[in-house]
């Protein structure tokens, strides 16, 4: 279905079981909403983006929705690091922040640890707080705080090179840490 107003258009469909839905900030969470999903596995794999709409906080709708998101894309907003003290996203596997207003990484690592036990992905570039390029040492933080990161900003975190290295054995050893 695609819909059109002066602005913008947006969209919302299917692509590979995810629930893709790059939408006005007027509409997001009503789409979001009402959006056609077939079964309860479906919607554990869907995507849902919500760029560029000056959210502050993150929509009522997608925490209501948390348990079935497993990739959230909200890079283009106005978030802080406080938008993110929210209920658990047990399920979520890849975040994208970029271009937002984090300010305190700490803050934003501590809640990311609290909030998304299973974070594989994440993208923070061009946040106010955010380094321009990560030094491996504060890859190394994060990825410690993040137990289960692979990827920030693009590339491997330290645990992901270390394990990529070793046998299978070892690597899964690793992870269960």
């Amino acid at each position: 279905m695609k819909i059109y107003d002066k602005k913008t258009s947006f969209s919302v469909g299917r692509s590979d079981k995810n629930l893709v839905l790059p939408i006005h900030a007027c509409v997001a969470h009503q789409i979001y909403q009402n959006a056609p999903v077939s079964s309860e596995k479906e919607r554990t794999n869907s995507k849902v983006v919500l760029t560029g709409l000056h959210l502050t906080s993150i929509p009522s709708t997608i925490i209501k929705n948390r348990d079935h998101i497993e990739t959230l894309i909200i890079d283009n907003n106005m978030l802080t690091e406080n938008s993110f003290n929210m209920p658990k996203f047990r399920n979520l596997k890849e975040l994208s922040v970029r271009n937002n207003k984090i300010r305190n990484i700490g803050v934003f690592i501590a809640n990311m640890q609290k909030n998304c036990p299973n974070l594989e992905v994440l993208r923070v570039r061009n946040n106010p707080g955010w380094p321009e390029k990560l030094k491996e040492q504060e890859k190394v933080v994060v990825s410690k705080c993040l137990r289960k990161l692979r990827i920030l900003d693009g590339s491997d975190t330290p645990r992901q090179k270390r394990c990529s290295g070793s046998s299978s054995s070892s690597a899964n050893s690793s992870e269960s840490e």
